[in-house]
């Protein structure tokens, strides 16, 4: 019996042993998926960056040739409102020109208006000497008269007292 009980034990350490090697084995194939499962991920990881960077690099350039767009745009835009602005200054300066030819003509006709009536003015004034002087020398000779008829009848000259 003992060497039952002894072979027994060398067969349970026998097994012992094939199941610690059986074990052994697990854990470095379990390492080595592991590791493999590492590797793998680190590779993905790496594949993702890469991507991310490639992706990053697209969107920049694509944000640049945006950027370049809005600029190219805006400064397309400032040429056009300076234009817009410089024909609307040439615009008020055309409209200025006129006003001012029209103010010059509206002045012109004036200052001929003016000197119309200042020479319509200068003929009644020369008409009006004219009569004034007419009227004196009238007055003048209805005067004389009224002294003639008058120094006859009295005797009495005016302005002179005859005694």
């Amino acid at each position: 019996m003992e060497s039952a009980i002894e072979k027994a034990k060398e067969e349970q350490e026998k097994w012992g042993e094939q199941v610690e090697l059986a074990l052994e084995k697990w854990r470095d194939e379990q390492l080595e998926w592991g590791e493999q499962q590492d590797l793998e991920l680190e590779k993905w990881r790496d594949e993702q960056l890469e991507r991310q960077l490639e992706q990053g690099k697209q969107q920049e350039l694509a944000l640049e040739k945006w950027r370049d767009a809005q600029l190219e745009w805006g400064e397309q835009q400032d040429l056009e409102l300076e234009k817009w602005r410089d024909e609307q200054l040439e615009r008020q300066l055309e409209q200025g020109e006129q006003q001012e030819l029209a103010l010059e003509k509206w002045r012109d006709e004036q200052l001929e208006q003016g000197e119309q009536q200042d020479l319509e003015l200068e003929k009644w004034r020369d008409e009006q000497l004219e009569q004034g002087e007419q009227q004196d020398l009238e007055l003048e000779k209805w005067r004389d008269e009224q002294l003639q008829l008058g120094g006859r009848t009295t005797g009495v000259s005016i302005g002179k007292v005859e005694r």
